[in-house]
């Protein structure tokens, strides 16, 4: 690597999203030698350069992907090919041979990039999930102002969508602005017709109400999803099962009932597989979204029974369901504590901690207070020691 002023600080800033006095103990520096070698104010020493390198081979590929990106964002760089795993800079490259601006193999690649990231979106740390899609979205915003075939702009208008779409929800998990991004996607969906990503946005924005407290938002949202949503599809169960929570936070559980009804249905009919992605809304969210809305309607025997299935389906993969673990522990543990099961609750609660812990969100983190609220007025020791712990993971 080339390493001048510009890439290096790309490298920090972008690649590895660290300040310079993070950055400088990294790489075995003073701060003061990595700004002046980012100002151009002193040619990197060699011992410098090695030791960038070495930070280049040691960064993970999603931090390699933002470092090119940045690179690509910053001036045309040379196309390098970097593994099996499709980059930036090997979509580049790809686009460079063929014959127009943009051609079918690197839509193709963009569009299994997709695929891949939704998968990616349970095991990849929130913010570098988050600055990863950031990368590949400014891509296909610079290749959308080439010269392009209607077909094409409206396939990177899928591809920009369904990334901003994972840009909405990954920020809902670290507890930003999301809407923002809800507007961009929905926009994206719309201007080409298509209804598995509106309905799908559509559930992300009642998510987002629900989060902050107004659950008849939610349920207009989650309706306004339902009714785009095609068929049988990932969006339409979603719809569903997210409008049935917020009902039960609404308090009307005859409502609730009917549209976890309709999710059971949709479920039944499903017309696309269970993939693992973070798209595809596989079977364990039924009984995870049921446990939580019988909590909340106060209903112990049902949330257990439906929580405890959702933990049985859900830790058969422990990395494919963070949040829903914990929140599913978490059920439990709310479900104890309403018949005075405190030892109990307390056992689940920790379990919760522990994986929350290991991968913490937003969302799994309000649960977790929401148990903790429980709680608050019982004295016994297993109570005060769940309260010390999470005092702890917090510090």
């Amino acid at each position: 690597m080339e390493w001048t002023p510009a890439r290096i600080r790309l490298f920090r800033a972008a690649g590895l999203c660290l300040s310079q006095h993070e950055f400088a103990r990294a790489v075995g520096f003073a701060k003061r030698t990595v700004g002046n070698a980012e100002r151009g104010a002193h040619p990197p020493s060699l011992a410098l350069r090695r030791a960038l390198d070495d930070a280049l081979k040691r960064a993970s590929d999603a931090q390699r992907d933002r470092f090119l990106a940045a690179m690509v964002a910053d001036r045309p760089a040379t196309p390098v090919v970097h593994g099996a795993t499709p980059t930036i800079e090997s979509v580049e490259l790809l686009r460079r041979t063929e014959a127009s601006d943009l051609g079918t193999g690197t839509l193709d690649q963009l569009e299994e990039l997709v695929e891949r990231l939704g998968v990616e979106y349970f095991a990849v740390p929130p913010a570098e999930f988050r600055e990863t899609v950031l990368s590949w979205r400014r891509y296909v915003a610079r290749l959308l102002e080439g010269r392009l075939t209607l077909r094409e702009r409206r396939r990177l208008y899928m591809v920009a969508g369904w990334l901003s779409g994972l840009l909405a929800e990954v920020s809902l998990a670290l507890g930003d602005e999301a809407e923002t991004h809800c507007v961009t996607a929905l926009s994206l969906a719309q201007e080409v017709g298509h209804a598995g990503l509106a309905g799908w946005i559509r559930g992300t924005q009642a998510q987002i109400a629900l989060y902050a407290g107004d659950p008849r938002e939610a349920v207009a949202f989650a309706r306004a999803g339902r009714q785009v949503a095609p068929k049988g599809s990932a969006a339409m169960f979603r719809a569903c099962v997210l409008e049935a929570r917020a009902q039960a936070r609404s308090g009307d559980d005859v409502a609730m009932e009917h549209a976890f009804s309709r999710a059971g249905r949709v479920l039944d009919a499903r017309l696309e597989p269970q993939t693992g992605s973070f798209f595809s809304f596989d079977a364990p969210y039924l009984p995870y979204y049921a446990g939580t809305a019988y909590v909340w309607l106060g209903k112990a025997t049902l949330a257990r029974a439906w929580a405890s299935q959702a933990i049985e389906l859900c830790d058969a993969d422990p990395l494919a369901w963070p949040v829903a673990r914990t929140s599913a522990r978490v059920d439990i543990a709310i479900a104890l504590a309403q018949i005075g099961e405190l030892d109990g609750a307390a056992t689940a609660g920790a379990e919760a901690l522990d994986i929350w812990a290991r991968r913490p969100t937003h969302p799994a983190r309000r649960r977790i207070e929401e148990l903790l609220a429980v709680l608050q007025s019982f004295t016994e020791p297993c109570v005060t020691e769940l309260k010390e712990r999470w005092r702890w993971i917090l510090s």
